[in-house]
C-alpha cells in the first residue's frame, strides 16, 4: 500500500508500521492499556456508559440523526480514553472528533488504491511533474496528519511535564503512558524520542482503528433490529428481566450467565458484517510455504475475513441475522444459555497473529453497552422503502465495511424511560455533555 503506507501521513499509523523496534513499542503500550485485565482495572466502562447516556438523550432530541449520533459516540469514547477529553476550550476550541473525521476522509482516499500501489516506481516521480497529483496530495495529507497528531499529543505532553498542570489532567492512555515513561526515562535521548513517538503514533492509531470499526458494528446491529424485529422482542425480554425500566443498564449486567441473549446478539452483529471484511494486508518477511503454496517474500497476503463470516462449515444460513446460532436451549430451565462451541467472530474479525487488534476487549465491551442501552430505551422499526434482501443490498464492502444508508424509527419505550434518560443526562457535567 504505497500511497497509504509511504506517501501520506497514514503510513505512520501502527497498522502500517513495519515490524521493528518502533512497532513493538507501539504494540506493547497499547496492549498494556487496552487488553484483558487493564480494561477492568482502568474501568473504561464509565466513559462508555456516560457516552451511551448522551447517545440516548441525543436520539430523544434528534431521532432523525441517529446514525450521526452513533458516529459521535464511538469517536468520543476512543478520544476520551486516548486523550482524556474530546477537545479543548482554548486556542479556538478545537474539537478532536471533527479533526479526526476529516482525516478519516483522507484515509479512505489513500487506501482505495492508486496506480502507484501497482507500479511502486511511480513514487520516485517528483511532485512538480505533470500528472503527479497523487504526489502533491500525499505531501499535503502528510502535513495535515502530522499537524493534528502532533497537536493532540504535544498538548498533553506539555501538561504532563508541568508541575502545576500534570496532576489535574484526567486519566488517559497518553497521560498515563507518558507519566510511566518519565518516571523511569531511558538514559539515551534517541531511545526516549522513539518511546515518545511510539506513544504518539499508537494513541493516534487508536482512534482510526477503534472508532470507525465500532461504529460499523453498531450500525449493523441497528439495521438488523429493523429488519428482524422478532429478535428485539427476545432481547428486550431479557433486558426487562435483568434491568427493568427504573434504571439505566450497567456493565455489571453483562455476562453470558446473566444476559446470554444480548451477548449472542452482539457477536452476531459482529459476524453479520465484520468491519474489516478483507482484513489488513500482511507481507511475509521471508519466503514461506503454506499447505503446498509457495509465498515469496514481499507478497501481499490478504485474509478473506468475509468468507470466514460466511463459512458454511461453521454457520448455516450465514447471510441471515440469527443470534440463536450462539445459544443452546436449556430444556429443563425452559431458557437458553450461551454456546461457546460456535466459532466466535472475535477469532477473525480483529486480525491475526502478532498484529491482532490489541483493543478487542474494549471494543466488544463498547459494542455491548451501546446495544443494550439502545434496546433498553427504544423500539426500533424499519422506515421507508428499499431492498435489503441480500448482503450486496445491505453493506458497502469498503476497507471498513458499513451498512448502506438506511432509515428507521427509534421510539421511546415509555415515559419512565424518558424520565430516567433525562435524569441521568442532567447528572453529567455540562462540559462533558458537549455534543
Amino acid at each position: 500500500m504505497v500511497m497509504a503506507g509511504e506517501l501520506s501521513g497514514v503510513g505512520k499509523a501502527m497498522g502500517m508500521t513495519q515490524y521493528g523496534s518502533l512497532w513493538k513499542k507501539e504494540r506493547r503500550y497499547l496492549s498494556k492499556a487496552l487488553s484483558g485485565a487493564p480494561i477492568v482495572k482502568r474501568n473504561y466502562s464509565g466513559i462508555m456508559t456516560k457516552r451511551a447516556t448522551i447517545l440516548l438523550k441525543s436520539i430523544l432530541d434528534r431521532p432523525q440523526d441517529f446514525l450521526y449520533e452513533v458516529k459521535k459516540m464511538t469517536g468520543h469514547v476512543v478520544i476520551e480514553v486516548g486523550y482524556g477529553a474530546i477537545g479543548d476550550d482554548d486556542d479556538g476550541g478545537h474539537d478532536y472528533i471533527d479533526m479526526q473525521i476529516e482525516l478519516g476522509i483522507i484515509t479512505a482516499k489513500t487506501i482505495q488504491g492508486y496506480w502507484v500501489d501497482f507500479f511502486p516506481w511511480l513514487k520516485h516521480i517528483p511532485p512538480w511533474f505533470p500528472g503527479a497529483q497523487f504526489r502533491r496530495d500525499g505531501l499535503r495529507w502528510t502535513k495535515q496528519y502530522d499537524t493534528v497528531r502532533d497537536y493532540m499529543f504535544e498538548r498533553i505532553k506539555k501538561r504532563v511535564l508541568s508541575a502545576d498542570q500534570g496532576e489535574s489532567l484526567p486519566s488517559s492512555f497518553v497521560r498515563n503512558t507518558l507519566r510511566d515513561l518519565y518516571a523511569k526515562p531511558p538514559s539515551d535521548p534517541e531511545e526516549l524520542k522513539e518511546d515518545e513517538d511510539a506513544i504518539k503514533y499508537a494513541s493516534f492509531s487508536f482512534y482510526r482503528a477503534g472508532a470507525d470499526t465500532t461504529e460499523s458494528v453498531i450500525r449493523s446491529f441497528l439495521l438488523a433490529m429493523s429488519l428482524y424485529p422478532e429478535f428485539q422482542v427476545k432481547a428486550r425480554a431479557e433486558i426487562d428481566r435483568v434491568i427493568g425500566p427504573d434504571r439505566l443498564p450497567s456493565i455489571e449486567d453483562r455476562g453470558t450467565d446473566k444476559m446470554p441473549y444480548m451477548e449472542a446478539l452482539a457477536l452476531e452483529a459482529l459476524r453479520w458484517n465484520p468491519p474489516g471484511s478483507s482484513g489488513v494486508p500482511h507481507v511475509p518477511r521471508h519466503d514461506d510455504t503454506y499447505r503446498g503454496y509457495f509465498i515469496p517474500k514481499g507478497t501481499n497476503v490478504t485474509a478473506n475475513v468475509w468468507f470466514m463470516s460466511r463459512d458454511p462449515a461453521y454457520y448455516t444460513n450465514a447471510s441471515d441475522f440469527i443470534p440463536e446460532r450462539f445459544l443452546i436451549a436449556d430444556e429443563k430451565a425452559s431458557s437458553v444459555a450461551f454456546n461457546k462451541a460456535t466459532l466466535d467472530p472475535c477469532e477473525y474479525a480483529f486480525g491475526f497473529g502478532r498484529r491482532i487488534c490489541p483493543g478487542i476487549d474494549m471494543t466488544v465491551q463498547e459494542m455491548w453497552i451501546a446495544m443494550v442501552f439502545i434496546l433498553w430505551a427504544f423500539e426500533i422499526k424499519k422506515k421507508g422503502e428499499g431492498k435489503w434482501d441480500t448482503d450486496e443490498d445491505r453493506f458497502t464492502f469498503m476497507f471498513t465495511s458499513h451498512t448502506k444508508p438506511f432509515d428507521c424509527e427509534l421510539i421511546p419505550r415509555s415515559d419512565k424511560v424518558k424520565e430516567v434518560i433525562n435524569s441521568a443526562y442532567s447528572a453529567i457535567e455540562p462540559l462533558e455533555r458537549r455534543t
